[in-house]
């Protein structure tokens, strides 16, 4: 009873946890990614791609939650810009065209575009790579029973 409780103690602390956006993480990983793609074709361990993929998938669920926070911040600035530019319009008896309009709140949401689609990028890079390393490993495992029936 007292796991049964613990389990729902820490699962309940985890979904109160609220997500706060690190887009130096995001970046971080983005330039981790790139400096250990290189290394993917070097190695020959079936360990060394499993315990990639491990990091790859731990890194895949930070970036996929930042993704849901920059794209909450996104929107709600994007409501903020319209509102804005709506009262501003009606005070000064001037109105623009759709197009006018969605350029301007475009400029004024550049720093949240930019950091959903970095989140974005990051995690299509890690799910690319993911692959990647499952096609080197399934190759690896294919020239490791190669090598075994050869060697009978």
């Amino acid at each position: 009873v007292s796991t049964f409780k613990n389990i729902h103690y820490i699962r309940n602390r985890f979904f109160a946890m609220k997500a706060e956006l690190q887009i130096k993480r995001v970046e971080d990983c983005m330039e981790w990614l790139q400096l250990t793609s290189d290394e993917y074709t070097a190695s020959q361990s079936i360990a060394w791609f499993i315990d990639q993929i491990g990091m790859l998938c731990k890194s895949l669920a930070f970036v996929n939650e930042q993704m849901a926070v920059a794209k909450k911040t996104l929107n709600r600035q994007k409501v903020r810009a319209y509102n804005t530019l709506i009262t501003s319009s009606v005070a000064n008896e001037t109105f623009f065209a759709p197009s006018l309009a969605r350029d301007y709140i475009s400029a004024k949401i550049e720093q949240e575009q930019y950091d959903y689609d970095i989140c974005e990028r990051c995690s299509r890079t890690i799910t690319h790579q993911i692959e990647a390393l499952r096609s080197c490993l399934s190759a690896l495992k294919e020239e490791a029973k190669t090598m075994s029936y050869d060697s009978h």
